[in-house]
């Protein structure tokens, strides 16, 4: 026996806030679904029951027809208890679910990042995902692009980045996944910004200096992006990924492959402070070798 294709109906009104990070995450996550808008209408019973006869792919006009039918049908918290979908599924014995209870399922087993909005980006993604995902952490990041779209990218990672505005007024986010890894204002790693340049400090090791940055290009948004790299310090990130990660964004920067950058961020490939090596030190070498 072959089991359908999990394929959700999703009962919400378009207008619903929070509606399209749903439509996101199910993208995200290649769970295929179909919308339509909650409706209590009453029809004649001849024409209620006719309509309930019919599979929700024909109702809804449905490309794939019976051979990918509906397996189960999630519905906004904003839909009557009496919804005509709500009242079709138990007719059908379809499974029926909220999209709270959609949600915590989805996450249950995952690690979530809440982050402020809004959102510093960097080549169009979140920067907090950005540089953990080159960091290797890959992480799953949920967004909403600049024109009020929402982007979801899943990974294999167990870090989910979302916004903490996405479930506002929605649903205790709190409640979601294993828990929360970061609350806002409560960093163990700290940052002062200076004059040319903004350094970094891990605080469990009694403000060890970690490495410096130069200013962020935007003054509105180096708060925040330095929040960001202060969670990435508390998350284990090297500091040397936290460089290549954000390489783009001064172009001038000298990066070196050298892992002494982990340690201090002041040591080149060069010498202990990028200077030349000498020719006598060349050449000391050329007369060893010829011994």
């Amino acid at each position: 026996m072959v089991w359908p294709r999990r394929k959700i109906q999703l009962v919400a009104s378009s207008a619903a806030p929070g509606i399209g990070g749903v439509r996101a995450v199910l993208k995200g996550i290649r769970i295929e679904f179909s919308e339509v808008e909650p409706t209590v209408e009453d029809l004649n019973r001849e024409l209620s029951e006719r309509w309930m006869e019919k599979p929700f792919d024909v109702m809804v006009g449905s490309e794939s027809g019976g051979f990918d039918p509906i397996t189960e049908l999630v519905y906004w918290s904003e839909s009557q208890e009496h919804d005509f979908w709500r009242e079709k599924a138990l007719v059908q014995g379809i499974k029926q679910q909220s999209v709270q209870s959609l949600i915590h399922n989805i996450l249950e087993d995952e690690l979530i990042i809440w982050v402020s909005e809004p959102t510093v980006l960097i080549e169009e993604r979140p920067l907090l995902g950005h540089i953990l995902n080159v960091a290797g952490f890959e992480p799953t990041v949920l967004w909403p692009t600049a024109d009020g779209q929402w982007q979801c990218e899943r990974r294999q990672g167990l870090y989910w980045v979302i916004p903490e505005t996405w479930l506002e007024g929605f649903m205790e986010k709190h409640s979601l996944g294993k828990g929360t890894t970061w609350d806002e204002g409560k960093e163990k790693a700290s940052w002062v910004v200076r004059e040319t340049r903004i350094d970094f400090y891990r605080s469990k090791d009694g403000q060890k200096f970690v490495g410096h940055l130069p200013r962020w290009p935007d003054s509105l948004e180096e708060q925040r992006a330095a929040q960001c790299i202060a969670k990435c310090i508390d998350l284990g990130v090297s500091w040397l990924d936290i460089r290549i990660a954000l390489r783009s964004i001064w172009k001038d920067i000298r990066m070196a492959d050298n892992l002494r950058w982990n340690i201090d961020d002041f040591e080149w490939n060069a010498g202990a402070r990028g200077e030349e090596l000498s020719s006598s030190t060349i050449e000391h070498v050329e007369d060893w070798w010829a011994r």
